[in-house]
């Protein structure tokens, strides 16, 4: 008798402190709740999130192709949506009585505001708070800055890209100097003063950044790019995308793997 006594305790104890349960169609979103301590409640997510495979949240999440019925049978209370989602479909999870959080339009700003909008959803409104203003987006224009080159699936990010707001303050500017992604334009490159080029790898794995000389082998083989000082400098380096360089709380490994490259 006490032992059952013990645990149904114990199951109202655990029932007590689990918080809302969440489905997350951003693994950017997902790496957030991670690091805001309620990994637990994530009941739903995207194959990409980054979540162990031992993780009971159902893989189920499609933003370009969400699935009613599966989001239902996840039985969650709030849904994360990015902005570049289906547009009507946060509205039908309103209308089903979901709490849906609609994520920022990207901006150099816009992990922050996330991570707070994020954080005050689930109830951890002061530990999103601290996870933002760990980011620096403060924009504060003062001490020398470094060009650098991020490459990533064939684009370059630019000074509108989420990646913008964190770099700055740590003392970056990206190049090219418009836009959010462009084209990789290597003629561009050219005219630039480019200290450094990072080279972004798709993978689900985190990695740090280390020098790449096949990269600079590539690079090196075209005439045009001999002149752009981190290809004479061979400061070219690589590393795995990861969850780290997601638009979430990731972002925050980001500053000590930039340390990698000597200034």
């Amino acid at each position: 008798m006490r032992a059952a006594a013990g645990a149904a305790l114990i199951l109202l104890a655990a029932a007590v402190d689990a918080g809302p349960r969440v489905a997350s169609f951003s693994p950017g979103a997902t790496r957030t709740l991670i690091d805001l301590g309620v990994a637990d409640d994530i009941a739903a997510a995207t194959r990409w999130c980054p979540l162990p495979a031992t993780h009971a949240a159902a893989r189920s999440c499609d933003a370009f192709a969400p699935d009613m019925e599966r989001l239902k049978a996840a039985r969650p209370e709030i849904v994360i949506v990015p902005r570049s989602a289906n547009p009507l479909w946060p509205e039908r999870c309103r209308k089903e009585g979901f709490r849906t959080v609609i994520l920022s339009p990207e901006s150099p700003d816009s992990v922050a505001t996330d991570i707070r909008l994020i954080g005050a959803a689930v109830g951890c409104a002061e530990k999103a708070e601290a996870l933002a203003s760990r980011l620096g987006l403060a924009h504060s224009d003062t001490g020398p800055r470094r060009n650098i080159a991020i490459i990533w699936g064939g684009v370059t990010a630019g000074p509108q890209s989420y990646l913008a707001g964190p770099l700055r303050d740590w003392g970056y500017t990206l190049v090219p100097t418009k836009g959010s992604w462009s084209r990789l334009d290597w003629e561009e490159m050219t005219r630039e003063d480019i200290a450094a080029i990072v080279w972004i790898e798709e993978s689900e794995q985190d990695g740090p950044l280390a020098p790449s000389s096949q990269k600079l082998a590539l690079l090196r083989q075209m005439p045009a790019l001999e002149r752009v000082r981190a290809v004479q400098s061979g400061s070219v380096y690589a590393g795995p995308s990861g969850s780290d360089w997601l638009p979430g709380s990731g972002l925050l490994a980001l500053r000590q793997k930039l340390g990698a490259i000597p200034r």
